[in-house]
């Protein structure tokens, strides 16, 4: 548990919104590459299937599947890091925000007890 003394706190209340704002830009961004990703994935994959080279040539949809991720990986592995990378920046914003509604709530508390 961390202690502050008032001007800390001041400090981290006048602090919390920029910091809050840029975590919102992380988000969007962070969303942004994954909508990318995804896109990416989805041409990569509409086009193995729609090629005529024969890459893929299983005779059922479960192994024309495993033949698609077999030559997808590197795309399924970037949709997957930005898939983590926005819970990460999701999670760091909605941090933020609660630190600012626990600080909001001691300020109100020292208010009310001085």
């Amino acid at each position: 548990m961390t202690t502050l003394t008032k001007a800390q706190l001041v400090e981290r209340l006048i602090a919390l919104p920029t910091e809050i704002g840029a975590a919102e830009d992380n988000v969007l961004q962070a969303h942004a590459r994954l909508v990318t990703a995804k896109e990416l994935l989805q041409w990569k994959e509409d086009s193995l299937l729609l090629d005529k080279i024969g890459f893929i040539d299983g005779k059922n949809a479960e192994t024309r599947a495993a033949q698609v991720r077999s030559f997808t990986k590197n795309e399924r592995d970037e949709f997957a890091d930005a898939e983590m990378n926005l819970k990460n920046a999701a999670s760091r914003l909605e941090r933020l925000h609660v630190q600012l509604k626990a600080y909001r709530a001691v300020a109100d508390l020292l208010r009310v007890a001085v």
